[in-house]
């Protein structure tokens, strides 16, 4: 299995070893490694000076989150699927993708996304494990809350014809994903993947006004639009038609 991560940084030296050292560190796939920086002013470029050929890198001035992780994706990505980190999150384990992978190989091919269990924290030290179902994801979406973005992979062929939106500041993870959302291409993957650290943009009371804005955004011009369809998929696997409910999901080491 191959894999393509993204990650966009802002003078997040502190936490960036630790996010590239987890994807380097992975066993039995191939993780291409793409870090677009915004111009950082500490020490975020000597540290990715130092990993050399091991990732692809560029530092410029962007216009936020999405435009940076677009501008990843324009240089073109090799993986099967994608996975964007935050320059702060990191693997769970070495081995978190060989056992994604193997789950992932058996899907079918309509499958855009794939979502798979959370772990919240601070300073690498966990809180809140979030691991949800299908008709769970559904009902998330049909809320305005969206999936566990950086324990989402998606599929590479997905970004032939795709960007995010980058008028949104904080909501376009969610808006990209509501926008391409059917009733067939959302699957879940029964591992913990990710830890993400608790201190992002949109846990900042300071843009808990926008957040809300986007939210309401997306809902209006996505998620509305396809109520009954989300609605009926998560009736759907309630009642266990369609394959039912996913295989009982596995704590990864």
């Amino acid at each position: 299995m191959r894999y393509s991560i993204i990650t966009a940084t802002l003078n997040a030296a502190r936490f960036l070893p630790r996010t590239l050292n987890s994807i380097l560190a992975q066993q039995g796939c191939v993780c291409e490694i793409i870090v677009k920086d915004g111009a950082s002013a500490d020490d975020t470029v000597d540290i990715l000076k130092k990993y050399g050929r091991r990732i692809t890198w560029s530092s410029s001035a962007d216009k936020g989150l999405y435009d940076a992780w677009n501008r990843a994706l324009d240089g073109g990505i090799h993986g099967d699927w994608a996975l964007f980190l935050g320059a702060d999150d990191f693997l769970l384990s070495e081995t978190v993708l060989e056992c994604c992978g193997r789950y992932l190989a058996a899907l079918p091919p309509e499958t855009a996304f794939a979502a798979g269990g959370l772990v919240l924290g601070r300073n690498g030290r966990p809180k809140t494990r979030i691991r949800n179902n299908l008709t769970d994801m559904y009902s998330l979406l049909l809320r305005g809350v969206g999936l566990p973005f950086p324990a989402t992979f998606i599929r590479a062929e997905l970004f032939r014809g795709q960007r995010f939106d980058t008028s949104f500041k904080i909501a376009g993870d969610l808006e990209f994903t509501a926008r391409l959302l059917t009733a067939d291409n959302l699957a879940v993957v029964p591992h913990f993947v990710t830890f993400m650290e608790h201190g992002g943009l949109s846990d900042s009371p300071v843009h808990a006004e926008l957040l809300l804005e986007e939210k309401k955004r997306v809902l209006r011009t996505h998620i509305i639009p396809k109520a009954r369809m989300i609605a009926e998929s998560c009736l759907r696997y309630l009642s266990g038609d369609a394959g039912g409910e996913p295989r009982p999901a596995q704590k990864s080491s």
